[in-house]
């Protein structure tokens, strides 16, 4: 019985490692491709762009966003990987109110 304890809390605090990786990985692909229109706290709206503590995209909503583009944003999906796509959208997630 202590295994499976064990071997479950484990895999939570691998989960959670590398929710936390993703997050900082998105946070610094943010900062350096998203900031400049969408702000550090993703409020700014340069150029149109949305304020992203207000969305409630659904996360394949979300991803596709971030992959084909919309309106003024450009395409990131021949310059991230879909790792780097996934790590963006999560970053994203964690700034909502």
């Amino acid at each position: 019985m202590k295994t499976f304890l064990y071997i479950g809390l484990l895999t939570a605090s691998i989960h959670q490692t590398k929710a936390q990786n993703n997050t900082a990985e998105g946070k610094s692909i943010f900062e350096h491709k998203c900031q400049r229109c969408h702000g550090s706290d993703g409020t700014k709206g340069l150029f149109g762009a949305k304020n992203l503590q207000l969305s409630r995209l659904e996360n394949t909503e979300l991803i596709l966003v971030i992959s084909k583009g919309r309106r003024g944003m450009p395409r990131w999906e021949k310059r991230l990987s879909q790792t780097e796509i996934e790590s963006v959208a999560t970053y994203i997630k964690s700034l909502r109110k």
